[in-house]
């Protein structure tokens, strides 16, 4: 039984310019003899917008989310495309210029709170640093970091402000690391698998607090995730990425009822149904994920998709497909 999407609740979009616009995003390894790994990323996010970004490991959403903030680590460089924020080309922005933009304007929650914090600074002077950069002063950002402390959860602020990372639960730290990233209210939030590494219960807690301080601050937020249960439940419109590429990109009610991607039916065939008392085994995509660096010729789903034509062989472009677009030659109802 696949997870029943609810009304993701955002601060509703205005019909204003996007917050967010990439086209034709490319990444790719190595300077020389650079390998594509990213292929041609389109993206468009209005304000207050919340959309979740899925797929298998390996299939570039961590490495487009890093292209975005512009923190890729050499060999990786954008070899292609634009990312425009609020109509500004950051492309064409300085370091310090990004600098002065990350925290303030785009804030990122990273994947692993166990090695997001460093473990040689109090928590609290860490969040207020990241306040203090942006030209807050020293008092001001002391004040904050107690609010935001409290904001997220943390008990007895004045006190835990003055620990080390070590000594906080893996919940505790990720919320420290969700104060830092909410501490000058940014416009957009980058979610990257912010729960993974905590257990079922603190999950719930960090995805209701999230939801509730974007609902708050009318934030637009990216939630990169392989949970569809959290997709589900928080997002308005999924991107499905498979081997680098956009496969689907479609509201969330249309991805849980009537994918249009081959891939996207394999993922929610996955899901497995807590009703079923017979508990059958899980279906399973068969065939392993295209290796970053491995080029597959034509669609790159094509190896493990059931539905695979001959005209899979030539790269598909994201086609108009009910109220959103797949990556497909074959329309679903042409599947076998």
């Amino acid at each position: 039984m696949r997870t029943e999407p609810t009304t993701a609740a955002a601060v509703p979009t205005t019909g204003d310019a996007p917050v967010l616009e990439v086209r034709d995003l490319a990444v790719a390894a190595g300077r020389r003899r650079p390998v594509e790994i990213v292929h041609g990323i389109d993206l468009t996010l209005s304000r207050g917008e919340t959309v979740g970004v899925v797929g298998e490991s390996g299939s570039g959403k961590s490495v487009t989310m890093l292209a975005l903030m512009r923190l890729l680590g050499d060999p990786l460089h954008i070899s292609r495309g634009r990312v425009q924020f609020q109509g500004r080309d950051l492309a064409g922005l300085s370091e310090p210029e990004m600098r002065a933009l990350r925290g303030r304007e785009i804030a990122m929650v990273y994947q692993d709170p166990m090695t997001s914090l460093n473990p040689f600074m109090r928590v609290g002077d860490q969040v207020g640093e990241a306040l203090r950069v942006h030209g807050v002063d020293a008092d001001a950002a002391r004040a904050r970091t107690l609010e935001l402390f409290t904001r997220v959860g943390i008990p007895d602020p004045q006190r835990t402000s003055r620990s080390y990372p070590h000594e906080f639960s893996g919940g505790m730290r990720q919320r420290v690391v969700i104060a830092m990233a909410l501490a000058l209210r940014p416009t957009l939030l980058i979610a990257d698998e912010p729960t993974t590494a905590l257990d079922v219960t603190i999950q719930q807690q960090i995805l209701a607090l999230v939801a509730e301080l974007q609902r708050e601050m009318g934030m637009t937020t990216i939630w990169v995730t392989h949970d569809l249960g959290v997709v589900a439940r928080l997002v308005e419109r999924v991107v499905v990425m498979y081997g680098g590429h956009v496969v689907e990109d479609a509201p969330v009610r249309q991805v849980f009822a009537a994918p249009q991607h081959p891939y996207t039916e394999r993922l929610l065939a996955s899901l497995p149904n807590p009703a079923d008392d017979a508990r059958p085994p899980l279906a399973q995509i068969p065939g392993r994920p295209p290796l970053p660096t491995e080029h597959v010729q034509g669609c790159a789903f094509r190896p493990r998709c059931p539905q695979a034509r001959d005209v899979c062989r030539e790269q598909p472009p994201l086609l108009e497909r009910a109220a959103g677009r797949a990556a497909c030659w074959v329309a679903p109802e042409e599947w076998t």
